[in-house]
């Protein structure tokens, strides 16, 4: 099966886009977290409230493993195209239920299960959009499979930043009541909608070529056939994944409260440094990949791993001097941990034929962030209470990304042919 350029491109920009969109509607949960504690989950103690909200967002993430199983399961079987359709669908329908669903106030209990239903939908759907974005369009662009991750991951950040963008403008434009009674809502309703216009444009999606040529040879079990024969291939691709979720976590979702609550530094200048930190970290990421598909995956990935490994201690020292030196230093992080881990999703890609490729991107990209994505804050917190030191994120970071560094170089990687699938020889 041949597609035509411009195929291929929509291919790219559609899966990009989806992804996204759907990344916009995962976390708007988060930032709306204490709003939605009021809600959805009253009780007299703030911190309990906010406690029991934060614990329905962390059950998205926990669900997203069974999420991955269960998309690459089909999209390993029936197609990639259909799947993606798919996630978007449940989690369009999903956050918008959530927008419209009366509080606890109506309908007590009932609507706080509820909710806790539907952000377990979001978490599922999303365990099978990532693994099969990055599945469709490795496949659909071989020959450009590191700049197609690398844009992938570049629109997953913009999502970030666009719920961040949402919440500043409902917090500027509305009082808090006004947000607590329906501001959240609207929030909620863009992304939910924006997907919908989603769901409908990848129907113009073209199945990829590489599973097109491979359908009647599909496994049963694809996840059962992944694990008896590509066991090193999974180990690597945790390893490799270990290095995005553990960057992510501490460097953009930690590092907040590590720096409010640990080095006492001035939240203003914090945020700020943040989303420098969050843009400077997504924009090179198509250029790390595009490296990748110009050298080769496997050098540049391990390469920079082992920089990043190096650069963490010394970074993070860097920040401790004083608040003066975060921004320079989070710049230079950010820049080594683009191309660190701008190339790892392409990587993932690789390391799995075409026949089992969805389920085991799926595997070691959702273990990956749910395990160490999110654990190593919990751990970096409990490190700091028992050592008395600060640095503890900074040696997790360091270790992870040389465990990352050992995924690159160890996993076999397959070509990428001129027809649109893999040598599986």
């Amino acid at each position: 099966m041949t597609l035509a350029k411009h195929e291929r491109n929509r291919a790219l920009a559609l899966s990009s886009l989806g992804g996204g969109l759907e990344f916009y509607d995962f976390v708007i949960y988060a930032v709306f977290a204490e709003t939605l504690g009021r809600v959805f989950f009253p009780a007299s103690d703030p911190s309990a409230r906010l406690l029991a909200a934060f614990a329905v967002f962390a059950a998205g993430y926990l669900v997203r493993p069974i999420g991955g199983v269960l998309f690459s399961h089909f999209g390993d079987r029936h197609g990639r195209k259909a799947m993606l359709r798919l996630s978007i669908a449940g989690m369009a329908g999903a956050t918008v239920l959530m927008a419209l669903l009366p509080g606890y106030a109506h309908l007590g209990v009932t609507a706080s299960i509820v909710f806790v239903v539907l952000r377990m939908i979001q978490g599922l759907c999303l365990g099978g959009e990532i693994p099969g974005a990055l599945t469709l369009i490795t496949e659909t662009l071989p020959k450009r499979r590191g700049f197609a991750c690398g844009t992938l991951f570049l629109m997953i950040n913009v999502g970030l930043l666009l719920a961040q963008a949402v919440q500043w403008l409902i917090l500027e434009s509305l009082d808090s009541a006004e947000v607590t009674s329906f501001g959240w809502r609207i929030g909620f309703l863009v992304g939910g909608l924006i997907a919908v216009v989603g769901f409908f444009l990848r129907a113009q999606l073209s199945e990829s070529p590489a599973f097109a040529d491979m359908e009647s040879k599909a496994h049963k079990v694809p996840v059962a056939a992944l694990l008896k024969s590509h066991r090193p291939a999974v180990v690597y691709g945790f390893l490799v994944t270990s290095l995005g979720a553990a960057t992510v976590s501490l460097l953009y979702l930690y590092m907040d409260s590590y720096l409010n609550d640990f080095l006492h530094y001035d939240s203003n200048v914090v945020s700020g440094a943040g989303l420098i930190g969050v843009v400077i970290f997504s924009l090179p990421m198509p250029l790390a990949g595009l490296l990748g598909d110009k050298i080769g995956l496997k050098a540049p990935a391990t390469l920079f791993a082992v920089l990043l490994a190096i650069a963490a201690i010394p970074v993070y020292a860097w920040i401790h001097v004083g608040q003066a030196h975060l921004l320079p230093a989070m710049l230079v992080i950010s820049v080594i941990a683009a191309f660190a881990w701008g190339i790892g999703p392409a990587v993932l890609t690789a390391i799995f034929p075409t026949n089992v490729r969805y389920s085991g991107v799926a595997m070691v990209y959702n273990l990956g962030f749910a395990i160490v994505g999110g654990l190593t804050p919990l751990a970096a917190t409990y490190l700091i209470q028992r050592t008395g030191s600060t640095m503890p994120p900074a040696y997790l970071l360091a270790v992870f990304a040389a465990l990352g560094a050992v995924g690159a170089l160890f996993a076999r990687i397959y070509p990428p042919a001129e027809d649109g699938h893999d040598s599986e020889a």
